[in-house]
């Protein structure tokens, strides 16, 4: 089974780990997970109470086949912005985890190659994502949107959708509502029970509404005529609105208010301890 690594930075450019930038990666450790676990005992018994994921650390050696060259271009992709990078691993499957690198090494030419020692602090658990589609009041002939969907898709019925969380903590939901709406709502059934609300008190025609309920980045926008703002103040302070999916299969609702077609995609980050 062939593996793949690249990093990606906040404005989507790639750095491959293979023959495409002349940087391999070899001698990879620290791809699995550690947990601080805290127990309580009971006479001979223990009863774990709580499990921390803490930073983790990967460490590999990028040999440089441009020598100082190659190691100049890696510099310069990290100069465009290092904060939020993403390190994406693929097999038959691809994840990610968001990254530091904490250090990079630079030793002297080899045959014209440059081999460093990488340390990289891992700032998340491993994330796989799953991206729904549901569409609301569409017409019998269907609709069609120009966008690409990566991963999989799920049919809906009445602007509902079933999902599954196939990870081991809860995961954060990226939603995007195309077209218009008015006093939008998002419901999170389980057992036909609801257990979280998105309600926004906010109307447009057109554009695109954002929200975002990855921890360590969560907004709500909205985009219209190429200009975002802020509408966080638009929520209802009553309600979760940065949802999030628990283990386990649950029933999502999109209710936009209006009667015209609109549609929802929602982006489920999955967690894993390894991969």
């Amino acid at each position: 089974m062939i593996r793949r690594l690249f990093l990606e930075n906040p404005a989507g450019h790639r750095f491959h780990f293979d023959y495409r930038s002349g940087t391999l990666i070899s001698a990879l450790s620290g791809l699995g997970f550690t947990q601080d676990l805290t127990y309580l005992k009971y006479d001979t018994f223990y009863d774990r109470v709580a499990a921390d994921q803490p930073i983790s650390e990967v460490q590999a050696l990028l040999t440089f086949m441009k020598g100082y060259r190659g190691y100049s271009e890696f510099l310069d992709f990290l100069k465009q912005g290092d904060k939020g990078l993403k390190l994406y691993y693929e097999t038959n499957d691809t994840a990610f985890c968001y990254i530091d690198i904490k250090s990079l090494s630079k030793q002297e030419l080899i045959a014209g190659t440059l081999q460093c020692q990488i340390v990289i602090h891992k700032l998340s658990l491993w994330l796989k994502s799953q991206v729904f589609s549901i569409t609301v009041n569409g017409d019998p002939t269907g609709k069609v949107y120009p966008f690409s969907y990566p991963y999989r898709y799920s049919a809906s019925y009445e602007g509902k959708i079933q999902v599954q969380n196939r990870g081991v903590h809860k995961a954060p939901l990226f939603i995007e509502m195309i077209g218009a709406v008015e006093d939008p709502e998002i419901f999170i059934r389980k057992n036909g029970i609801i257990i979280s609300i998105l309600r926004l008190y906010h109307s447009q025609s057109s554009g695109e509404v954002h929200v975002s309920a990855v921890p360590n980045n969560q907004y709500i926008r909205s985009i219209d005529n190429g200009e975002t703002i802020s509408i966080y103040a638009s929520q209802d302070f009553t309600c979760d609105n940065f949802l999030f999916v628990e283990p386990g299969e649950c029933e999502i609702e999109f209710k936009p208010g209006v009667a015209s077609a609109t549609f929802c995609r929602i982006t489920m980050l999955e967690g894993y301890l390894g991969v």
